[in-house]
């Protein structure tokens, strides 16, 4: 009977806290600079067992702390609690200096004032270099605002004729030119002003605002004919799996392509090498945006490539003027083209270091890709959770908040597979909404028998999902004293568990905690 007692008690107990409750942030400021009173509270409360934040500041007395609201007044019953405030949200007033921005309509039509709260770009949050390739007919490489953000292969030694990072490509230091098998591209202002688009450098104070401000854009041209565009994503597909495969020694972590070239009147179907290569870069992670024809006609109807290509993982954009109505001359089809953005009076980089408008599909299109990059840096971990174990799956969902969250268009509407236009802020907003809530853990700990335990080994059920080199397991006592770790062997994950000698413990209750990198997940055990 009293075993009876003790299950139902413990099952009461371990579901009262793994649901799910809506969080709020708190500043809580302690009398003392002892915390065993607060962090005791917090343990008895179940909240350890969560994936609340709990965290002392580098300041006085002062912690944060995430935790259904429900619990402020008890906590600021404790008598160790001398004051509870909500955490509040700051507000970012940004927008960059370069001179040129006041005339950059398109990117206050997209919100990336407010996008840029957010971030400005560069790095993940695990700080991945964030890397976009452009594909197009030549760059200014030495554009003054263009230049901080050219992406250089730093483990190739320019010029000397020799495959240094043995990827297969000779002489690629900045870039490819597919044509000529080396780096050196022709100086053309079309492929300038899409980078301007993605990646000028943005509060510099010289010339214009890129949608990234920090970026690295490689550089690849010399593309004629399908074959040689074919080689062109072979290229950054090289180099994205040489990212992966090296963790980051060498390659690059492409996240997107920008392509402004097609052939008119094409059906897919007659172009499936094309057309499959953006599958094989989507499982490697990488979202392929492609420009509508600047001819208005539906491409469905008349076709187009590549924007009648069916992978989920290539983005036909159509272009919108600055009064968020399609041009009269671009590209339609409500199967073939995803979404619009702005391009017509869109102001942007050019050859020569100057800046001019740059109308067009070709301009609207480096809109949505340079979106893109800016949310592989959000400031939110856990939204890129799978972006090494899952790549094409963190594409899918990127892909899918910038469907979601463009700005409904009548303009788009039935002509367009979203009916939207791109809208940044509100694509960035996605990515820190429910922040610490959106990510599934990667550690489970599936049971522990027995629990109760009297003078016996425990057993730990466990599954470890992702990276396992770094899962280990501690055991803490109640008042978060340390007491040991135990590493995590190949037998172990063939088995499915491990075994813990916790016969010379006392009786009492304990924390046995799982960790892998960020994740963790933590169980009670009851000796008695």
């Amino acid at each position: 009977m009293a075993r009876t007692i003790l299950i139902l008690f413990l099952d009461l107990f371990f579901c009262t806290f793994i649901l799910a409750e809506p969080a709020q942030r708190f500043l809580v400021e302690l009398r003392t600079s002892g915390s065993d009173c607060f962090e005791s509270w917090w343990m008895d409360e179940g909240l350890g067992e969560t994936s609340y934040l709990i965290k002392a500041l580098p300041v006085d007395n002062w912690w944060v702390v995430e935790m259904p609201a429900d619990r402020q007044q008890a906590m600021k019953a404790l008598p160790c609690v001398l004051r509870v405030m909500e955490d509040r949200r700051i507000e970012w007033r940004l927008t960059p200096n370069d001179p040129a921005y006041i005339n950059q309509k398109d990117m206050n039509l997209i919100g990336m004032p407010r996008a840029w709260d957010i971030t400005t770009g560069g790095v993940t949050a695990d700080g991945d270099t964030i890397v976009v390739a452009v594909i197009d007919d030549g760059f200014q490489i030495d554009h003054e605002d263009i230049l901080p953000n050219v992406w250089y292969n730093h483990h190739e030694i320019p010029g000397d004729g020799i495959d240094n990072d043995g990827n297969g490509y000779i002489d690629d230091y900045v870039g490819i030119n597919i044509g000529q098998q080396n780096d050196q591209h022709p100086v053309r202002s079309h492929g300038t002003s899409v980078c301007g688009i993605i990646g000028a450098k943005g509060n510099n104070g010289i010339g214009v605002s890129g949608v990234n401000w920090n970026i690295k854009l490689m550089l690849i041209s010399g593309a004629i004919f399908e074959s040689q565009l074919i080689e062109s994503y072979q290229y950054v597909y090289d180099m994205r799996r040489k990212y992966r495969q090296t963790q980051g020694a060498s390659g690059a972590f492409v996240v997107a392509t920008n392509l402004s070239a097609g052939v008119n009147g094409a059906l897919a179907e007659d172009h499936p090498l094309w057309c499959g290569m953006y599958d094989k870069l989507g499982e490697e992670g990488i979202l392929s945006f492609c420009a509508a024809p600047n001819n208005p006609i539906s491409v469905d109807v008349n076709g187009d490539m590549p924007t009648t290509c069916t992978s989920p993982y290539m983005i036909a954009v159509t272009n919108v003027d600055l009064s968020d109505a399609i041009v009269g001359n671009a590209g339609f089809g409500a199967i073939s083209i995803d979404i619009g953005a702005p391009g017509h009076g869109t102001i942007t980089a050019a050859s020569g270091n100057q800046y001019k408008e740059f109308p067009g599909t070709s301009a609207a299109t480096p809109h949505a890709t340079g979106t893109v990059a800016l949310m592989y840096s959000t400031p939110c971990a856990s939204f890129l959770y799978d972006v090494r174990s899952n790549p094409s799956g963190t594409a899918a969902r990127i892909r899918d908040v910038l469907f979601a969250t463009g700005a409904v268009n009548n303009s788009l509407k039935d002509i367009t597979v979203t009916g939207r236009r791109l809208q940044a802020d509100a694509a960035l907003r996605a990515t820190i909404e429910g922040c610490d809530m959106s990510r599934p853990s990667a550690v489970h700990i599936l049971s522990v028998q027995p629990n109760p335990v009297r003078l016996a080994d425990t057993r730990v059920y466990f599954e470890v999902t992702g990276d396992t080199m770094t899962a280990f397991f501690e055991m803490f006592t109640l008042d978060g004293r340390r007491l040991w770790e135990l590493a995590i062997g190949p037998p172990d994950y063939d088995n499915g568990y491990v075994d813990m000698d916790t016969r010379s413990l006392a009786g009492g209750v304990y924390l046995i905690t799982l960790r892998n990198k960020k994740d963790k997940v933590t169980r009670k055990l009851f000796v008695f």
